[in-house]
């Protein structure tokens, strides 16, 4: 069954964006998804980088926020980044 893993880089994120329970609202509404599809996630790649993202829109006192990641090989999603989306919808 594919993991869902948070690096150190996300979990300085979440602490900035004022700790896990200011965030969990939003990334329970994507985590099916993630369980399940995480390649049905739109993806940026260049010559330097590769990740997939997951947009939510503002719930209540959360802003809307993007969910950065990648796949890894044993194909579990691992979350680098979390922050406030500047072009939410």
């Amino acid at each position: 069954m594919r993991e869902i893993i948070e690096s150190s880089d996300f979990a300085v994120a979440v602490t900035k964006l004022g700790g896990p329970r200011a965030i969990d609202r939003a990334l329970d509404l994507i985590k099916e998804g993630l369980y399940l599809n995480p390649y049905g996630f739109p993806k940026f790649e260049n010559d330097w980088t590769s990740f997939r993202y997951a947009r939510t829109k503002g719930i209540d006192f959360i802003p809307p926020l993007i969910f950065i990641f990648s796949i890894d090989n044993n194909k579990d999603v691992v979350l680098e980044r979390v922050e406030e989306d500047p072009g939410s919808f």
